[in-house]
């Protein structure tokens, strides 16, 4: 698969929230930034992240407003966040991913809002 198709990939089981098949696109010294301004590595921190915050909405979605190759194996995304919070919260909000791809696997990923303000 190439870079592009992974990353992709990636977004497409994150709105499945399909753990399994995440885990394994990850390395033991993959990197995660999120837009919490936390740093996660390794795919078990990584995952235990992924866990924690799906588990806290009743339904979510990443819509993929853009994607391009900005570089060999870098990946910017621009997407817009949609979810339910298990408190019933509606959470929107718009940002900006980078995923670096390095011998088929997610070596890093940075994520960054491009509104600091939920809606």
């Amino acid at each position: 698969m190439k870079p592009l198709d992974i990353a992709n990939h990636y977004f497409k089981l994150s709105n499945e929230s399909d753990f399994d098949e995440i885990t394994k696109m990850f390395r033991d010294n993959s990197t995660f930034y999120s837009a919490k301004h936390e740093l996660f590595l390794g795919v078990n921190d990584i995952m235990a992240m992924q866990r924690l915050h799906h588990g806290s909405y009743k339904q979510l979605q990443w819509k993929v407003k853009s994607m391009e190759e900005i570089k060999p194996g870098i990946i910017h995304f621009d997407f817009d966040f949609e979810g339910e919070t298990q408190a019933g919260e509606r959470i929107e909000y718009s940002g900006l991913e980078d995923v670096v791809i390095h011998a088929g696997k997610i070596q890093h990923i940075h994520v960054r809002l491009k509104d600091a303000s939920r809606r």
